[in-house]
C-alpha cells in the first residue's frame, strides 16, 4: 500500500479509501490509485484490512447440498444482495444437515461477521453466539433458539396448496416424498399437506423416505398401494420421480414439487411446484443479516413469507 501511495503521490489512507470506494475521495484520484495499483500488481488484503479496522465484511453461508439447485440459486441471490451492501460470502458445505459447533467455529476462525444458515442450529449454537457475538440468521427453517433470527416460507400453507392441487386432479390417495421429518420445514409441509388432504376427503397421506431405495422402486411400490399423486419435499425429489417414471415406463403419477427452481433454471419437465419469490427472500435475508451485524442486539426477528402454486 505504501508503494502504491508513493507511486501515485498520495497517502496510504487515500489508497485505502480508493479501494473501499469511500465517498470522500474524487473519482479522478480513485481511478489514478487503482491504475497505479494495477501496474504494481497490488491487491488489497481484505482480511488484514478488516482486522485493522476491527470490522469484518464477510458472511459465512452454510448449506449441505449444492447439487440441490435451490441452494445454488439462493446463494447466488444472497451473494448479489450482500455485495451491494459491501459484504462478500464464504460458502461452507457441511455433511450433516445441521449447523453445529464445528461449522460455527470455522466461521469464527475465518473472521466472519455473521452466518446465514440453511440448516437448523444445534442447541450449543445459542451459547456460542453469546460467547463469540457472531449472529446467525436461519433461512428456510424454524428454530427455538431465541438468539437466532429466522426467515422462512409458509411451509404448512405450501402443503395445503399441494393437497388442493392434487385433489383438483382427482387424486384420492397421495403420498409425501420427503427427507427426515426432524427437519422442521419437512415436518411443517407434511402437516399442512396431511391436514388439507383429510379435509378434502382424501385417504390420509403417508410420509415416505425419498432416499430409502431407488426412486423407481419407491414409485412402483406406491403405485401398487393405490397412490395417485406425490407431493415432494423439494423439486429435486420431484424431478427424480418424474425421470424414474419416464425411464422405467411406470404409470405416471401426478407430482407436486417445492421451491419452483424452474423459474430460474429451464428444465424439460413440466412440474407444478410451490413457489415464493426467491430473489426477494434472499434480499430480505441479506438485509436482516447486515442489520444484526451492524446493529448488534435487538428483538429477535422471525418472518414468514407467503407461497403460491406455480406451473
Amino acid at each position: 500500500m505504501e508503494d502504491v501511495a508513493k507511486a501515485a503521490q498520495v497517502t496510504s489512507q487515500t489508497v485505502s479509501r480508493a479501494f473501499r470506494n469511500a465517498p470522500d475521495i474524487s473519482e479522478e484520484t480513485r481511478e489514478k490509485v487503482l491504475r497505479v495499483a494495477a501496474e504494481l500488481n497490488y491487491v488489497m488484503n481484505g482480511t488484514a484490512s478488516s482486522l485493522r479496522g476491527g470490522k469484518s465484511r464477510l458472511v459465512a453461508v452454510v448449506y449441505d447440498n449444492l447439487v440441490n439447485i435451490y441452494f445454488s440459486v439462493m446463494i447466488d441471490y444472497l451473494q448479489q444482495s450482500l455485495r451491494r451492501r459491501g459484504y462478500s460470502i464464504l460458502m461452507l458445505s457441511v455433511e450433516e444437515a445441521k449447523l453445529d459447533g464445528a461449522a460455527y467455529e470455522f466461521a469464527v476462525s475465518h473472521n466472519a461477521a455473521g452466518i446465514i444458515s440453511f440448516l437448523e442450529p444445534v442447541r450449543e449454537i445459542g451459547h456460542m453466539i453469546d460467547t463469540f457475538a457472531i449472529p446467525v440468521l436461519l433461512i428456510g427453517r424454524r428454530t427455538e433458539l431465541e438468539t437466532v433470527d429466522t426467515i422462512r416460507t409458509d411451509d404448512e400453507e405450501g402443503g395445503r396448496i399441494a393437497a388442493r392441487y392434487l385433489s383438483s386432479l382427482g387424486c384420492g390417495k397421495a403420498a409425501y416424498l420427503t427427507v427426515p421429518l426432524d427437519i422442521t420445514c419437512a415436518y411443517d409441509r407434511f402437516c399442512g399437506f396431511r391436514e388439507e388432504a383429510v379435509r378434502l376427503g382424501m385417504v390420509t397421506p403417508s410420509a415416505e423416505d425419498a432416499y430409502s431405495a431407488p426412486m423407481a422402486e419407491i414409485v412402483q411400490k406406491l403405485t401398487l398401494e393405490g397412490v395417485e399423486g406425490l407431493f415432494c419435499f423439494n423439486d429435486m425429489i420431484a424431478y427424480n420421480a418424474l425421470y424414474a417414471m419416464a425411464r422405467e415406463k411406470l404409470p405416471p403419477l401426478k407430482v407436486v414439487g417445492y421451491d419452483c427452481v424452474a423459474r430460474e433454471v429451464h428444465i424439460p419437465y413440466e412440474l407444478y411446484s410451490i413457489a415464493t419469490d426467491k430473489r426477494a427472500l434472499a434480499e430480505r435475508a441479506a438485509e436482516i443479516a447486515v442489520l444484526r451485524i451492524e446493529g448488534g442486539e435487538g428483538p429477535r426477528i422471525t418472518e414468514v413469507v407467503g407461497v403460491e402454486g406455480w406451473k
